[in-house]
């Protein structure tokens, strides 16, 4: 908890960069919040780092488009600090000039490698976009899946499924969205396919059920993969299709559909 004094100073030593180091490129921000006395594991506490980065947020938001060199500083010379404070720049400036700043953040997120932090900008700025306006940018997320960085497809994993969770009228375009690239789908999306299958499960069960109907006859491998990846629950059409697949004589079909069996059998049991 931050006094209400340290409160006050950071918002107004905040104001006072904004208003005399911007101007000057002068972007050391760390100047606003090094003064703080406090340390948690020797680190300046996240309460604080989120005001300062709250506070800027909001000052800069009418004119963000003119501190690009600023945002690039943060990211590349603050470390989990600037990192913080950039996210929270992100999601304010993504509610004025979205395509914009979704084009500038495509780009870093593509070289992040530590996950916890992709999350957490993921999370602090794309997700309150698609809470919004969901349907409007899912070729941005599929376009970035496609670019196959690992880290980043395990932060669209949680924003996908979050989206879901929180919005089920999302469930049918984010599916079919998905849905049109398992021709292609490598080991990750195959992975990230069945998590969100599983997670349909959890909120339209007709649904998750209608997407094995409309398979059950599949003999595509990675269908059957994503699909196998994606049980967790029964009924006689999934049994049926399952059974096909381990007696199959393509080899890469039967293994999936023999490890399927046993993922069945728990659920069967249940039923």
């Amino acid at each position: 908890m931050i006094s209400l004094d340290w409160k006050e100073r950071l918002i107004q030593d905040t104001k006072d960069f904004y208003e005399r180091k911007l101007p000057q490129k002068d972007y050391d921000i760390d100047i606003v919040y090094n003064a703080y006395p406090q340390r948690i594991d020797n680190k300046i506490p996240n309460a604080v780092i989120t005001l300062v980065g709250k506070t800027i947020a909001g000052l800069i938001a009418k004119q963000a488009e003119e501190y690009f060199p600023f945002y690039d500083y943060l990211i590349e010379k603050k470390g989990e600090n600037g990192t913080i404070i950039f996210a929270y720049i992100m999601a304010k400036a993504m509610t004025k000039n979205g395509p914009v700043f979704l084009k500038y953040l495509e780009k870093y997120l593509l070289t992040v490698e530590d996950q916890k932090m992709c999350n957490f900008i993921v999370d602090k700025t794309i997700y309150p976009l698609m809470k919004k306006t969901g349907k409007d940018h899912l070729d941005t997320i599929t376009n970035l899946l496609k670019k196959g960085n690992h880290t980043l497809n395990l932060s669209l994993q949680k924003l996908l499924i979050k989206l879901i969770a929180h919005n089920t009228e999302l469930i049918v375009p984010i599916f079919q969205k998905l849905e049109s690239s398992w021709p292609y789908a490598n080991d990750e999306m195959v992975k990230l396919n069945s998590a969100v299958l599983k997670e349909i499960y959890k909120h339209d069960q007709n649904y998750y059920f209608k997407v094995f109907h409309t398979y059950a006859h599949t003999r595509i491998p990675v269908f059957a993969e994503i699909l196998s990846g994606a049980i967790c629950a029964y009924n006689d059409e999934i049994g049926e299709m399952v059974e096909t697949w381990s007696a199959s004589g393509n080899i890469k079909l039967k293994k999936i559909g023999l490890h399927a069996e046993k993922s069945l059998k728990k659920y069967k049991k249940k039923k």
